[in-house]
């Protein structure tokens, strides 16, 4: 049986690239997410172009991440596109010493012929999400989530009876 890697399209073959910039292409869809496990994104379409700057020891990679993720609302449970864009960077020193290394800057041993992409490009688009994963208001300022669980939401914030405990502490805080 013929495994197929659907993160072999990240790892970037650049000994053979001559000192410069080059571009390059990276589409990321729903394989690519299925591949990370606990990752909160399992559906979407996003473009990652990179520029790479090769030089004699170092090479400097900027990303342009552009395109749209499939989210979870967090007030209703229902899913929404969610649409991010950004840049990133991540400068890959060429040397046997790790000390360097840190969230900007990879090092890599010389000898090296080749990086793997996916895990930076699974990390910048999870960090494009926002916080708070909510749907979208229309042109009127409403949100457009369910307004069956809105309706259900709203009926139990009125039902809740407030613990007279708090109302004790709250005119001890107010004494202070």
């Amino acid at each position: 049986m013929l495994v197929v890697n659907p993160l072999k399209d990240f790892v970037l073959q650049f000994s053979g690239l001559d000192e410069g910039i080059h571009s390059f292409e990276f589409l990321v869809d729903d394989k690519f997410f299925e591949q990370f496990e606990l990752s909160e994104i399992s559906e979407g379409k996003v473009k990652v172009g990179l520029q790479l700057d090769k030089q004699t020891t170092m090479m400097v990679l900027d990303f342009d991440i552009k395109g749209s993720i499939t989210c979870v609302c967090d007030r209703c449970l229902e899913e929404y596109p969610e649409n991010i864009s950004g840049q990133e960077q991540i400068i890959v020193k060429f040397s046997d010493d790790k000390s360097e290394e840190s969230d900007e800057i990879k090092v890599i041993s010389p000898s090296e012929h080749q990086i793997d992409l996916s895990q930076d490009i699974f990390e910048f688009i999870t960090l494009m999400l926002p916080l708070k994963k909510l749907h979208p208001l229309d042109k009127k300022g409403k949100s457009t989530c369910d307004p069956e669980i809105i309706k259900i939401l709203e009926n139990l914030s009125v039902q809740n009876n407030i613990d007279p405990r708090w109302d004790e502490l709250k005119k001890i805080s107010l004494k202070n």
